[in-house]
């Protein structure tokens, strides 16, 4: 029976709010051994309005963790416990954009003719429903924005280790920061390890010991590249990070940057400095890591030095002194 004295909660402006948090009106079965003295079982059934943390019609309510139980003033032998009911969606893409084919976020249009589409779609198309040419833009399809408001999916990542579920319509904002997001070794050729970074920075320790040059943030050290060489794995002693010093070569020489293997969500930098002398001369760069899950072959458009053929030894190989930091400049003296 509903109680008339409870006060509902406002809704917005134009009188549809969020989905309501109290649930719905329950029907629910109880089952009592003993009815006026009889030990003859009897089944019953009754429905109310409840509020999880509200008295009704001589019912009290106690709310444990995730299941609530209910018991009967009248019997207080009798209880009832309700659990929290999962719904299944076989189709996760029924709630991505029809236009854009992105996920759907408040406020979601519908046309006359109910087709949906986001807010920004709607503008993109002048109003102009693209499915059956109607208005669309000015209706509000609030089933489906509700829906939105409690659905929750599991982040793609989850295999790699991330345990978030967000909700449906900020899934991308969350995989674009995700820390989980996999990362391949970078000794592709004979390996296909792919995992997080940091489970990536493990296996390299345990599979691939010598194959990585070993240095220390803020200090120095030397690097030798073949002209035709691709590339060096630098990994830091203390927090076994993975770089790669990438080598391309061309035309007028050979072009040389450091990148780090990390998802690309970080945004953060480590600063570097690469240096090559010959015969009293040098070429110096001070850049900032860009960091790639994979190793890429192409160097990045910006951030690298060109090295002048002229800088060969007699193996047509390249020195270099190398400087990554981790804190905010590296010493100049190093390179004086």
């Amino acid at each position: 029976m509903m109680n008339d004295n409870l006060d509902f909660p406002g809704g917005d402006e134009d009188g549809e709010g969020p989905s309501s948090p109290w649930p719905k009106r329950l029907k629910i079965s109880v089952q009592s051994n003993a009815v006026d003295g009889d030990d003859r079982e009897c089944e019953g059934s009754f429905s109310y309005c409840f509020h999880p943390k509200r008295e009704q019609k001589g019912k009290h309510c106690e709310v444990e963790g995730e299941q609530e139980t209910y018991e009967e003033e009248e019997d207080p032998g009798s209880t009832v416990t309700v659990r929290p009911r999962l719904v299944t969606l076989t189709d996760p893409e029924v709630l991505d954009c029809y236009i854009c084919f992105e996920p759907l976020s408040s406020p979601v249009f519908q046309c006359k003719n109910g087709h949906i589409a986001c807010s920004s779609c709607c503008i993109k198309l002048g109003n102009i429903c693209p499915s059956c040419c109607y208005l669309i833009g000015h209706i509000r399809c609030r089933a489906i924005e509700k829906v939105l408001e409690s659905a929750k999916i599991s982040c793609r990542n989850t295999k790699y280790g991330c345990k978030e579920a967000v909700g449906y319509s900020k899934q991308n904002d969350h995989e674009k920061t995700c820390i989980y997001a996999p990362c391949s070794c970078p000794l592709f050729l004979g390996c296909n390890f792919i995992a997080s970074s940091k489970q990536l920075y493990k296996h390299f320790c345990r599979k691939h010991p010598t194959s990585a040059t070993s240095f220390l943030y803020n200090c120095v050290f030397s690097v030798s590249l073949n002209v035709k060489g691709q590339f060096v794995v630098l990994q830091e002693q203390n927090d076994d990070a993975l770089f790669v010093l990438n080598n391309r070569d061309e035309h007028l020489g050979n072009l040389v940057t450091v990148c780090r293997i990390g998802p690309c969500s970080s945004t953060r930098g480590f600063p570097f400095t690469l240096e090559a002398k010959i015969h009293g001369s040098s070429v110096r760069l001070r850049s900032l890591t860009k960091n790639s899950q994979n190793w890429l072959e192409e160097p990045p458009s910006t951030g690298f030095l060109l090295i002048p053929s002229g800088f060969y030894g007699s193996c047509d190989q390249i020195k270099l002194d190398v400087c990554i930091q981790r804190n905010a400049a590296c010493q100049r003296t190093y390179f004086v």
